[in-house]
């Protein structure tokens, strides 16, 4: 009998346990997601990347997941943070 089961990777911004308000949240770790997308393909998974505010504004990396998407490799979902997601009142 298969079994299935649902991959999800949440994927934000870099360092955000040590983030304050007022810092800069860069996105740089969005460049290495390939390596794992690849490792998804080889063994014919389809993961769910779950994309929060700062990740869904970095064109690159949303380039990377719409081509997948598309190419029926990934979904992609949302995964957001109430401290630093706009509106912020």
């Amino acid at each position: 009998m298969k079994k299935y089961f649902i991959i999800t990777v949440d994927t934000e911004g870099d360092n955000l346990w040590n983030w304050s308000p007022g810092n800069v949240i860069t996105t740089e770790n969005g460049k290495y997601v390939d390596r794992f997308q690849n490792l998804c393909d080889e063994f014919g998974f389809k993961p769910v990347y779950l994309t929060n505010y700062e990740m869904a504004n970095d064109n690159r990396f949303i380039n990377k997941l719409k081509n997948w998407e598309t190419e029926k490799r990934c979904e992609i979902g949302i995964h957001l943070h109430a401290w630093n997601t706009p509106p912020i009142l």
